[in-house]
C-alpha cells in the first residue's frame, strides 16, 4: 500500500480547498469538487432503505454522497471524508478490503493531519477528539498514529510529505506552525493556536470595563427613551 501517494493526496486536497484549521468543514469540502451532499433523511423512503441496506454510514454514486445524519457528528465527518477519498483515490466501483483502508487513511490524515497534532500538543485521543472532532475511536487511531510517525520522524527526519505539510500550514508573518485558526467573538480578530473565543486584547480587564460603561450607557439611554420618550 503507497501511504505516501494517500498522505499526498490529502495535502492536495488542503491546498485546492485552502484549509489551514481544524476541525475541517466536510460539506464546502465536498462542494469544491462538485459532490453534492444528501442527508439519509432527506432521501425518499425507498431511496433510504437502499442506502441503509448498503451501508450504515455512507455511500457515493457518480457525484452523490450519501449520509446517515442520525450517526454523531465525529462519525459523519469521517463517512463523508472516506467517500471522498474512494473518489480522489480512483477507486471507482472497486471496493475491496485493500481500497477500503485506503480510504480510511485518507479521512484519518484529512481529519487529523500527524503534525497537526504534534504541533497541538496533543497528549493523548481526548486531545484530539477535542480538536479535531473525531469520535473515540477514530481518534485513538489517529493518536496511535501519530506516535508511530513521531518515532520515526525522531531518528529519520521529515520526509518530502511531511515538509510539504509543514509548509502549508507555516504561517510566515508569525513564523508558527497553524493548526487552529478562530474570529474573536466581540472583535472578530483572528485567534490562532488557541482553544479561547475571545482574543488576548478583549478579555483584558481594561477592555471588558469599558465594554461594561459603554454597555451601562446604552441600557441606560433606552431606558430613558422607554420611560421619558428621548427626555
Amino acid at each position: 500500500m503507497n501511504y505516501e501517494y494517500i498522505r499526498f493526496a490529502t495535502l492536495k486536497v488542503f491546498k485546492e480547498c485552502n484549509i489551514h484549521s481544524f476541525p475541517i468543514n466536510c460539506l464546502e469540502i465536498l462542494k469544491h469538487y462538485n459532490l453534492s451532499a444528501h442527508s439519509y433523511s432527506s432521501l425518499s423512503n425507498e431511496l433510504r432503505n437502499y442506502c441503509m441496506s448498503y451501508s450504515d454510514d455512507a455511500l457515493n454514486y457518480k457525484d452523490k454522497i450519501c449520509y446517515n445524519d442520525k450517526q454523531p457528528f465525529g462519525r459523519i465527518s469521517f463517512s463523508l471524508m472516506h467517500e471522498l477519498g474512494h473518489i480522489l483515490l480512483h477507486h471507482n466501483d472497486n471496493h475491496n478490503p485493500k481500497t477500503e483502508q485506503e480510504a480510511n487513511i485518507f479521512a484519518s490524515n484529512m481529519l487529523a493531519p500527524r503534525m497537526a497534532i504534534h504541533y497541538a500538543e496533543c497528549k493523548n485521543q481526548t486531545d484530539v477528539v477535542k480538536l479535531f472532532g473525531l469520535t473515540n475511536e477514530a481518534a485513538q487511531y489517529a493518536f496511535d498514529d501519530y506516535r508511530r510517525w513521531h518515532r520515526i520522524t525522531v531518528y529519520q527526519k521529515m520526509n518530502s510529505f511531511d515538509t510539504a505539510i509543514y509548509n502549508h500550514f507555516y504561517n510566515e508573518n508569525i513564523k508558527k506552525f497553524i493548526y487552529s485558526i478562530k474570529k474573536c467573538v466581540y472583535c472578530g480578530e483572528d485567534i490562532l493556536n488557541s482553544s479561547d473565543y475571545i482574543c488576548v486584547k478583549c478579555s483584558s480587564p481594561k477592555h471588558i470595563y469599558q465594554v461594561k460603561q459603554e454597555t451601562d450607557t446604552q441600557l441606560l439611554i433606552a431606558e430613558n427613551q422607554w420611560l421619558y420618550g428621548g427626555i
